[in-house]
């Protein structure tokens, strides 16, 4: 009986297991070039999670992940600190061998790729004398990217850095000059059909960049955590680092050309819509619009009932205590510390906000109060909106590269920068120190003209006041050639002032001004102190909570401009890349 019973239970498991392989065939059949596979194949194919929707189907890869027989990642974290120990020796041969086995068992941990080749460019090409060998392993660390990016098509984060480590490494670097040769020379990296003039390093890391946006923007790839306004300007900012590169290499009518481009390619970053962290779509170029309208608005909701500011400022000035009215009537330039901050305080309480004029309207003409509502609900959004744009302006830096774009294709910054490049010239490499000084005291009168037609470069905003800073201490160093010192007539004694972080000048600067005391001038202004910043609140008078993300993004951009090594635990890594290889499988 109990044999009997035993039989008949293998044979009910053999006909349901048989009963079974149906749905499962249907469910987990692979897709063919005549069938769309089954529901899994289908599934993978919709959300693009196969590899061949992620990127090159490689059989060697696959083998490799099947041969761990389910002990991925404790084979990848292996593998990670057997790379890093490899490094710490500088055993570049099996660095190389274990990077390699990595890609074949992660292809899809875009974390290793963005790791491994920041590596090999910037940690281990320092470890090297000459510039040959250090630009090998940054070609290296790019290759390694792009084989990533074989894997892993349109991943912005992936093609972004891709951009990021062609331009900055090679652009930025110490050894800049000869990396920018060498990559122009390098005849293993590009590709045939790429001409020599598109060979410069800033080029190919704005077509790295366009690609990123395309995968965005038109094949719906996901940002990531991405900042969109740093993201989106890269690509125009790369055409301006390669305008000012070429400048630097003397090539000034081609530079004048590259600088229209990017002129014309920033403002079309400026139409860009952009998603604020809270959801509301932003337009850099939309900011004149919005400061107009806002002035109209506010000018409709005071005007409904006269005086209506004046009675709500009456009212808020009687909240003032009495040191807070005293220190606000009293000038900047005669207020204390303490009284500063009181004047702050005074100033916050006297903010007032459409909210404030709305209800104060209703309180005074009923009939209005509706109307009231509306312009102020519609005054609110507009300022925060252009609060928004503006914040996320300052991450990009936005109106200074348009005003440089625009400013570098004057007759007088294409004479003044052409100047300063000969005068450097004359003076390094036939050391004419008289020839040198005439070009550098014209290229001044030119600056000087430029500054006059755009003050706003004289803000400490921007680059170009340190960067004629740089000329003005070569001028100087000129000078000291002939125990002179610069000249009272010099037209850039303002920029001195402004932007001589180092104090290079600070006793010429005193000596000036006593002689123009003893002349009976007056010494120029000096700074008084800080005055506080307007604070911004919402429609409620509220502290605005904006800043927080304009502050993130503004720290983004600061560490993607960071030259260190990102560090990540090999651990965490290799269970991560489980995790991710799993959701691509």
């Amino acid at each position: 009986m109990n044999q009997r019973s035993s039989f008949l239970r293998k044979v009910v498991y053999g006909v349901l297991i048989a009963a079974l392989l149906f749905p499962l065939s249907l469910l987990s059949a692979p897709a063919t070039v005549d069938s769309p596979g089954g529901t899994l194949a289908q599934l993978r194919t919709e959300h693009r999670l196969s590899q061949a929707n992620l990127g090159e189907i490689d059989p060697a890869s696959e083998t490799v992940k099947l041969a761990t027989l389910g002990l991925r990642g404790v084979a990848a974290q292996f593998l990670w600190r057997n790379a890093m120990h490899y490094k710490k020796v500088e055993d570049w041969t099996n660095l190389t061998v274990a990077l390699e086995q990595l890609a074949k068992l992660q292809p899809n941990f875009v974390t290793f790729w963005k790791f491994q080749s920041w590596n090999l460019s910037y940690n281990v090409s320092v470890e090297f004398d000459d510039y040959h060998d250090r630009y090998y392993w940054v070609r290296r660390g790019i290759q390694f990217l792009e084989q990533g990016l074989e894997y892993n098509r349109d991943t912005p984060a992936l093609q972004w850095e891709h951009g990021w480590v062609l331009g900055q490494k090679i652009g930025r670097a110490d050894e800049k000059v000869q990396y920018r040769r060498l990559f122009k020379a390098d005849d293993e990296y590009h590709p045939e059909d790429r001409p020599p003039k598109d060979r410069d390093n800033w080029l190919v890391s704005k077509e790295a960049y366009l690609e990123s946006v395309a995968a965005v923007d038109e094949r719906g790839a996901d940002l990531g955590k991405k900042s969109p306004s740093i993201f989106y300007s890269s690509a125009p900012k790369s055409q301006m680092n390669y305008a000012e590169a070429i400048e630097e290499e003397g090539l000034f009518d081609r530079g004048v050309s590259a600088w229209k481009l990017a002129g014309e390619e920033w403002r079309e970053f400026g139409n860009v819509p952009i998603e604020h962290s809270t959801g509301k779509i932003l337009v850099f170029n939309d900011e004149d619009y919005l400061a107009e309208r806002i002035e109209e608005l506010g000018e409709q909701l005071a005007g409904i009932v006269d005086g209506v500011e004046e009675q709500i400022l009456e009212g808020l000035r009687d909240s003032l205590t009495d040191a807070q009215r005293a220190a606000y009537d009293k000038p900047a330039t005669d207020r204390s510390e303490e009284e500063y901050e009181l004047a702050y305080e005074a100033q916050s309480v006297l903010k007032i906000t459409p909210a404030m004029i709305a209800k104060k309207v209703g309180e005074m003409s009923p009939e209005n109060a509706r109307r009231s509502k509306e312009l102020a609900a519609e005054l609110a959004d507009k300022e925060q909106t252009l609060r928004y744009i503006r914040n996320y302006q300052d991450t990009t830096n936005y109106d200074y590269w348009a005003l440089r774009c625009e400013f570098e294709q004057m007759k007088a910054a294409y004479t003044a920068r052409s100047s300063i490049y000969r005068a450097r010239r004359l003076f390094r490499e036939e050391a004419d120190i008289e020839g040198a000084l005439g070009l550098y005291e014209e290229g001044f009168r030119q600056w000087a003209k430029v500054f006059e037609e755009y003050p706003a470069l004289k803000d400490g905003d921007g680059t170009t006041g340190d960067d004629v800073m740089v000329y003005i201490t070569e001028y100087n160093n000129v000078l000291e050639q002939l125990d002179e010192e610069i000249g009272d007539d010099f037209p850039l004694w303002e920029i001195i002032e402004n932007f001589d972080a180092e104090q290079v000048f600070a006793l010429q600067l005193r000596e000036r001004n006593q002689r123009r005391l003893q002349s009976g001038m007056a010494p120029l202004p000096t700074p008084a102190g800080p005055t506080p910043a307007e604070p911004t609140t919402d429609e409620d008078g509220a502290p605005a909570e904006d800043q927080t993300s304009a502050q993130e993004e503004a720290e983004e951009a600061e560490d993607a401009g960071d030259g260190e090594s990102p560090s990540a635990p090999e651990a965490e890594a290799a269970s991560e890349s489980e995790e991710t290889d799993s959701d691509a499988s």
